[in-house]
């Protein structure tokens, strides 16, 4: 328990302490972010009955504390998180997590039924991990904690592999690269009674009756609200950080948390930006339309010039280059300085991370009402795009044209060991993994109205990035979190009708005049002109790898000799995709970070 605690202090470095009971034992660390009301070191007990750790930011809670008053709780809003989550569960048992909102990971153990409960958010924002040694249960939000259990097979997972190098994430929502221990999915919960373990889902994607307002300036003020709600309650009264890229997103969650600390009676240090650019290495015009946002917001910006870090530079130098599971991610010292710098100014980075998922309709909407009769609807929709956003709207005609053709397949890369592909059933798994439906989704039928924000919300990615963006992972006192991943925020944005109006991010720049540059909320999304990783090798030369080649520690899962020299290989070419033919090398580095031995 004391290792396991020692371990935690990595992510929580104001405190931690353990707790021994009869049959279980809890240990929590504590990282103070700036809310109100400040959390105590845990674990949390009420009434010496449930005793409880978590990791929670909930929000709601005046309603939360109105519907456990009605319960019988003597519940105060202002209670730390830890002690509403006991109360709910006291109140309702398992089901009350149905009625919590917000980012949460928590174990409680109920003394008088011998019982452990457990539960994630809907979303996943905060990781879960699992796993069942011959004389005990253990869990953590945090993997390496997992590990330390001396019960614990350590030994690699190959489907987990396999699903990095082709995926770079793990597709199945429990997997992890140790094939003994397990993640509780998101929207999931799970016991310890007598014995055995129960894991069941409590919550899916929301399919609403659709909203139907007159204006389009109803939906708008009601986005507002609600997006001002989501940013305001993960904004610590004293500052905060927001990492700022030049597109719609994050100057809109920075917009918002200006709003929210305006008014504050202790704001502190306020907010800044946190912006990566290139001073001249590659072309991009991120960090121009960053600077616009930030002068109209009248925020400082802490500036990271991206051009002199190498791929895979201080990896096995700077132990916050080690991460629980392998990440695609050569260039991740750039990251970690910028998460330096935010975790200078304040404990809470805020991103924009899932407004492209949530606020983008079909792209064909009116080529389909076109297609099936709807000529006036067309014509009416295109005329109010116009009104709205003073351009033509593009029609869609490609991705309609797509529209019933199968999803494609994800590419196997030509460097996976044939050996190793036929024992995990690669191909196979594959082409199941193009078929299946998400699943957070309420049935395998498309969702009535937003079929392609719900496809985007539900995807594996997601967790996957929260859980390597996690202070359990990052070893930086550093809490990341994602207004765009509001559960109520999400459900109102799924009820919105289909329209094109809202195409292209219409209800955020319509929600964001008069709050940020019109040069910037009229500008189209626009990938980046060049490959970053192309640019970076051309212009450090063959050295662009610090002299890192593969080894045998990969030989069991990649071909070395297919793949290129130029990314670690044997085989000759330009690399071409750099971003694929890099994944063998990240895991060659994860595997000789970690110790792992050569043999699958």
């Amino acid at each position: 328990m004391e290792r396991m605690a020692a371990l935690l202090a990595r992510r929580g470095p104001d405190g931690h302490r353990s707790l021994v009971l009869d049959g279980c034992g809890l240990a929590h660390a504590l990282l103070l972010t700036g809310d109100r009301p400040e959390p105590a070191p845990g674990p949390f007990s009420l009434d010496e009955q449930l005793h409880l750790v978590c990791d929670a930011r909930l929000d709601g809670r005046g309603e939360l504390a109105q519907a456990l008053r009605a319960a019988g709780e003597p519940a105060d809003e202002l209670a730390p998180s830890a002690e509403l989550i006991a109360r709910a569960y006291r109140a309702w048992g398992p089901a009350c997590v149905e009625r919590l909102v917000g980012d949460f990971a928590f174990a409680l153990w109920d003394a008088p039924r011998r019982r452990l409960f457990c539960a994630r958010d809907p979303l996943g924002v905060k990781p879960f991990y699992h796993a069942a040694a011959p004389d005990a249960f253990i869990c953590s939000n945090t993997l390496g904690c997992v590990l330390l259990h001396p019960g614990i097979d350590v030994e690699v997972d190959e489907v987990a592999i396999a699903d990095f190098l082709v995926h770079t994430a793990q597709v199945d929502a429990e997997r992890t690269i140790r094939r003994a221990v397990r993640a509780l999915a998101p929207g999931h919960r799970l016991w310890v009674e007598d014995g055995r373990v129960h894991v069941e889902r409590y919550w899916r994607l929301p399919v609403d009756e659709p909203l139907r307002y007159r204006r389009v300036g109803d939906y708008v003020e009601h986005f507002v609200d609600l997006f001002a709600t989501a940013v305001r309650e993960r904004t610590p009264p004293g500052g905060v950080g927001v990492l700022m890229s030049g597109g719609h997103d994050s100057p809109a969650v920075a917009a918002m948390a200006v709003e929210a600390l305006r008014d504050s009676a202790d704001a502190g240090a306020g907010v800044r930006a946190f912006t990566a650019h290139s001073r001249g290495l590659f072309r991009e015009e991120e960090g121009r339309y960053a600077a616009m946002a930030a002068d109209a917001l009248g925020i400082p910006v802490t500036w990271l010039d991206v051009d002199p870090y190498r791929a895979f530079e201080r990896f096995g130098a700077d132990p916050r280059m080690e991460r629980p599971e392998p990440v695609p991610a050569p260039f991740l010292a750039a990251t970690v300085d910028q998460w330096l710098q935010a975790a200078g100014h304040a404990r809470v980075l805020l991103t924009g991370f899932g407004g492209d998922a949530v606020l983008r309709e079909t792209p064909s909407r009116l080529t389909r009402l076109v297609a099936s009769g709807h000529l006036l609807r067309a014509a009416l929709e295109a005329a109010r795009y116009v009104r709205h956003h003073g351009r033509i709207p593009r029609p869609g005609v490609r991705t309609w044209l797509a529209r019933g053709a199968p999803p494609s397949p994800a590419e196997i890369p030509a460097w996976i060991d044939r050996g190793f592909a036929r024992r995990v059933d690669l191909a196979g798994r594959v082409a199941a993994q193009a078929s299946a439906s998400p699943a957070f989704l309420s049935s395998d039928a498309p969702h009535p109205l937003r079929p392609e924000a719900c496809e985007m919300i539900a995807g594996p990615l997601w967790p996957h990035l929260f859980a390597t963006q996690d202070p359990g992972a990052t070893g930086i006192p550093l809490e990341i979190r994602y207004p765009f991943f509001d559960v109520r925020l999400i459900r109102f944005l799924l009820s919105i009708p289909p329209a094109q109006w809202y195409n292209d991010k219409g209800l955020l720049r319509v929600a964001m005049r008069g709050r940020l540059p019109a040069p910037l909320l009229r500008r189209p999304k626009t990938p980046l002109p060049q490959d970053p990783v192309r640019v970076r090798r051309d212009a450090h030369g063959g050295g662009w790898l610090g002299g890192r080649t593969l080894g045998a520690e990969v030989e069991p899962w990649v071909d070395v000799a297919r793949v290129p020299a130029i990314t670690g290989g044997r085989a000759p070419g330009d690399g071409h995709p750099l971003w694929l033919n890099l994944r063998p090398l990240s895991l060659s580095v994860w595997l000789t970070q970690q110790g792992v031995e050569a043999a699958p």
